[in-house]
């Protein structure tokens, strides 16, 4: 992957979660949302956009066929079927399939935890999304037909994204790294992701709390008691 490219977003390092703290204090009352990536290097945009097959990017209609077979495939499995297309879209991407959505969370340190989360030798980052609107649904009831990005919030609300504050933004053309004027980008340098995991976990923001199942409990006790990040 091709190191991530900024053309007009601002930059800063937080070394700490009061820093990170500080500095969205700044956004005083403005609607600000945000994302946590892992590596630094990381681009900005969907999963979907991200891959490849036979080396050239996945089309819309790769997308269009993934959503399909998702649908056919979680007969039976789910308590209640999506009652639209938005719906099984977020659906989807939350359960890893590959879409044109790209999460994020109205809360600054559940993006924190995801960009320290995993094992990493290098920065990681957090982006801050300030925007207002967000896309009337009921006004575009097929995802595909949306011609900017925009932010989303789908009806269908596992407990994960309840407890994340999960949202979305939808990116019509997902191959196209995500910069704007709109966004400032939160630097966490390689040897503060330890220490700011640890203060996190202090405040109550780990797996055992973001993830509230088995998986998420075991995930965390497994961290607490091992030398990993």
């Amino acid at each position: 992957m091709r190191p991530f490219v900024v053309t007009t977003m601002k930059t800063r390092n937080v070394e700490s979660v009061q820093l990170l703290l500080d500095a969205v204090q700044e956004y005083g009352k403005a609607t600000v949302v945000y994302r946590g990536m892992t590596s630094v290097k990381y681009e900005l945009k969907p999963k979907i956009g991200r891959l490849t097959r036979k080396n050239r990017p996945l089309e819309e209609k790769d997308e269009r066929y993934l959503l399909r077979l998702f649908k056919q495939r979680v007969a039976g499995i789910l308590p209640r079927m999506p009652a639209d297309e938005w719906e099984w879209l977020a659906l989807a991407q939350h359960h890893g399939l590959p879409t044109r959505l790209l999460d994020w969370t109205r809360n600054p340190l559940v993006a924190a935890f995801f960009a320290v989360r995993s094992e990493h030798d290098g920065d990681s980052a957090i982006y801050a999304y300030k925007n207002n609107k967000y896309l009337p649904i009921e006004d575009y009831p097929d995802p595909f037909k949306v011609e900017r990005i925009s932010k989303v919030i789908p009806t269908h609300a596992t407990n994960r994204i309840t407890m994340q504050s999960g949202l979305f933004t939808i990116h019509p053309e997902p191959f196209k790294e995500f910069d704007s004027t709109a966004i400032e980008r939160f630097v966490i340098p390689k040897d503060s992701r330890k220490s700011m995991k640890w203060a996190l976990h202090q405040l109550g923001i780990d797996a055992g709390s973001l993830f509230p199942d088995l998986d998420g409990l075991s995930s965390h006790l497994m961290w607490l008691r091992s030398d990993g990040n």
